[in-house]
């Protein structure tokens, strides 16, 4: 039963993590007057990977894992059509960039989080 109810605290704080990251690097990106979408995305990928690795009570790789492929879907499904203006003719072109800021971002966090979960649980 704790593992249940440990588990259902790390759900809740990686949503509220991925809330507060997402309007803060909305906010930031906004304030640097820099394209606030691949921020956004990258940033809150990052802190939902990270979270769940360590809010996780138990099974953190797989944790942090589960995170990046329910952040994957849900970026593709938030992220929609993303377009890229061009300088001078403000024409809109299609683009992935904001996509794949995001997947880049997560697979980062995962892979941090496999390199500290083998430094630092080594079996003896």
């Amino acid at each position: 039963m704790n593992q249940v109810k440990g588990f259902t605290i790390s759900i809740i704080i990686v949503f509220i993590i991925f809330v507060v990251s997402a309007f803060s690097a909305g906010i930031l990106a906004g304030l640097a007057d820099v394209w606030k979408k691949p921020i956004i995305g990258a940033v809150a990928a990052f802190c939902v990977v990270i979270a769940g690795y360590a809010t996780a009570p138990s099974h953190k790789q797989k944790a942090a894992a589960l995170w990046l492929m329910v952040g994957a879907i849900s970026a593709w499904i938030l992220a929609g059509d993303s377009y890229y203006p061009e300088d001078h003719e403000h024409e809109y072109q299609l683009t992935i960039i904001p996509l794949l800021a995001t997947y880049l971002s997560g697979l980062t966090a995962l892979l941090l989080c496999l390199v500290w979960h083998k430094k630092h649980h080594k079996k003896i």
